[in-house]
């Protein structure tokens, strides 16, 4: 826990309170070794301190973990090398190649006194690294209860009642940790608190590198009571962090952990409230109304002037040019200032055009698929865009989550035949460790919706979730669940997931949520069926070769000559089906997208010849096309003059079993 700010009046702490490391060297390593190797470690280890468990492995003291200094940039990212406490330098290595590694990680609450109604509390809560409460366990070992005290009292002015570790945990080293440490002013008769003077959330992991163990800590939030909220990766209520910081306002002595087998205990509306509160953006102020000071009339001979009555009238003082100010009203009806309060603007879901120019010039698509992705999407309509492979869905899809969401502003998943609806939505599964548990898991769905609460919060634009491949997941087994939610109707009543789930709280999806799906209609017989139900949800586009596909290609690659591009469509073909049919050209018999033109060109432009290029190429294809079909396509390719292709093909033809 750190002072963020220069102003703040306490001390700058250097380690952390509720994150320690500590080595362990398992009793399987050391029953392996000689009588004598054993009893020498066993020495050395003593007098560092170690100390035994209940199974008889070796545990190192617990290890105090710094806290990253604000580097020039302000950011506060950091990995530190986590030095293995072994004196003796004899067995140093020995014992080290043994050693395992884990973070050691409580929660602890310490009291400083600020008169009869009021305490400094330091309060220090851990999380898994999607905010959700760990199975802890208490009472805390003697060495942790120590070391977190003397962490505890870096962080809090004056004299500390003692400090109590509520619950502990072990997590192994390739495990993140997210990590709270708030100074409260605390109410104890009220059990409430009354100002949050600083509040940092910082993300822990261990790295193996080599033989060496790095701590690599990054700053996720933060708050000051003078400097306000930062500008981190996250803001205080985002779904990872807003559960873990009302533990710490909720007031209560108790861990935010499910300790023996009870759930966290649930935020208070008073520490909902205050966070709110907390978050809320100042209101300007509305200056006050003043009265006009009573001025002397004067002579005209002056150059100032008086009204016939003799009041004064007050010119306002213009430093630009400006209509004429209206009169004020008489100073004994002094004027009601009233600020009206601005009505709430939808959020802009549709890109300027600028953006869709820019994205057709990266993608050769037909105008008209263009507009109906365009209107789906802004009406947050789920989109699926159904085509052959190579016809480009992945990269418009892409595309599309960009132009909406901001660059990278979206989550990429490709479905799966072993999908449930826990991979979907979420659910309880085995979590790793020595011990057999169970932990909630969002699914990514679940998930997309927690990132896209965070980008509205964070830059007012949504965030969007593409599944590739969709039909490769079972439809009533992964999406039965979610076909009542793709309609926005229904989004405000239904949770994607809640409590009867194992969630730790209930999650919706949210009405502008933007889900994109591709499809491979190529292989539909071998993949799963989309039924109609769920087909009915979504805007299906269906993605065939662009009309101007060629004019495209030779924008886009102005070195590749005419010929060469010639051939190329004279035996693939245009994509206009009559056409094609008629000439016996390949896409009369198999779709393929303008990712196999890009792909012919590079190959080519790499040194293959355009035969060879081809022959590769269109090898996967005409598995399966009958006799008739390969001799066709055999002629076409003798005509273009591309024998290692043609003679491919007549291989093929022969060998065809139909």
């Amino acid at each position: 826990m750190t002072s963020r700010s220069p102003t703040n009046t306490r001390p700058e702490p250097s380690v952390f309170a509720t994150v320690f490391a500590q080595f362990k060297i398992p009793y399987d390593a050391l029953a392996q070794l000689p009588a004598e190797q054993q009893r020498t470690l066993d020495m050395v280890a003593v007098g560092a301190d170690w100390i035994s468990d209940s199974v008889g492995a070796l545990l190192s003291p617990v290890l105090p973990l710094a806290v990253p200094g604000a580097a020039p940039s302000g950011r506060r990212n950091a990995e530190q090398l986590v030095e293995f406490p072994w004196a003796d330098q004899s067995t140093r290595a020995e014992a080290a190649a043994m050693a395992q590694v884990h973070l050691l990680v409580c929660d602890v609450i310490s009291d400083s006194p600020r008169g009869p109604d009021a305490v400094l509390r330091f309060s220090g809560h851990v999380a898994d690294e999607q905010g959700g409460a760990w199975i802890m366990f208490a009472p805390a070992p003697r060495p942790l209860l120590l070391a977190a005290e003397l962490c505890a009292r870096q962080s809090v002015l004056g004299s500390l009642t003692k400090t109590r570790v509520l619950a502990y945990r072990a997590v192994p080293f390739y495990e993140h940790v997210l990590s709270l440490e708030a100074l409260l002013r605390f109410l104890p008769k009220k059990r409430q608190v009354a100002l949050v003077k600083d509040v940092q959330v910082y993300e822990h992991h261990l790295e193996r590198r080599g033989a060496d163990f790095w701590h690599h800590c990054q700053l996720r939030a933060a708050h000051n009571e003078s400097s306000g909220p930062g500008q981190h990766t996250q803001p205080l209520g985002s779904s990872l962090i807003s559960e873990l910081f009302l533990h710490a306002l909720s007031g209560p002595s108790l861990p935010y952990a499910h300790l023996d087998g009870q759930p966290p205990p649930r935020p208070s509306m008073d520490a909902r409230n205050f966070l709110e509160g907390l978050l809320r953006p100042p209101k300007p102020k509305v200056p006050e109304p003043t009265k006009p000071e009573p001025t002397k009339p004067v002579s005209p001979h002056t150059g100032d002037d008086t009204t016939g009555s003799g009041s004064p009238v007050i010119l306002p003082i213009i430093t630009e040019p400006s209509p004429p100010p209206a009169l004020a009203p008489p100073a004994e009806t002094e004027p009601e200032i009233r600020v009206e309060p601005e009505p709430l603007k939808p959020l802009p879901v549709n890109p300027p055009p600028t953006l869709w120019d820019s994205l057709q010039g990266r993608l050769v698509i037909d105008r008209e698929v263009l507009d109906t992705a365009r209107v789906a999407l802004s009406l947050a309509r789920p989109l699926l865009l159904e085509g052959a492979p190579g016809t480009g869905k992945t990269l418009l899809a892409t595309l599309l989550a960009e132009a909406f969401c901001g660059p990278g502003n979206f989550t990429l998943v490709t479905a799966d035949a072993r999908w449930t609806s826990s991979d979907v939505l979420g659910g309880l599964k085995v979590a790793p460790g020595d011990s057999l548990r169970y932990l909630f898991q969002p699914g990514s769905v679940t998930r997309a919706a927690q990132r896209h609460h965070d980008s509205m919060q964070n830059s007012g634009r949504p965030h969007a979730l593409i599944i590739d491949e969709f039909n490769r997941a079972h439809q009533d087994e992964a999406f039965g669940r979610l076909l009542t939610l793709l309609d926005p109707e229904y989004r405000s009543r239904m949770p994607l997931v809640s409590e009867a789930d194992g969630a730790p709280e209930a999650v919706y999806l949210p009405l502008d949520f933007l889900l994109i799906a591709t499809m491979n209609d190529a292989d539909v017989g071998r993949l799963h069926e989309i039924g109609a139900a769920l087909t009915r949800r979504f805007v299906t586009l269906p993605l065939t070769v662009p009309r101007e596909e060629r004019a495209f290609l030779e924008q886009t690659r102005p070195q590749v000559d005419k010929a060469r591009l010639n051939a190329l469509y004279a035996f693939v073909g245009s994509g206009q089906p009559s056409e094609d049919r008629a000439a016996k050209r390949l896409r009369a018999y198999v779709t393929v997208g303008t990712h196999f033109m890009c792909e012919a060109l590079a190959l080519t432009g790499a040194g293959l010849s355009l035969d060879d290029a081809l022959k590769t190429l269109t090898y996967p294809h005409v598995a399966g096309l009958s006799r008739d079909t390969l001799t066709a396509l055999h002629r076409t390719a003798q005509q273009v003059e591309l024998p290692h292709l043609a003679a491919q093909l007549q291989t093929a033809g022969e060998a065809a079993p139909f």
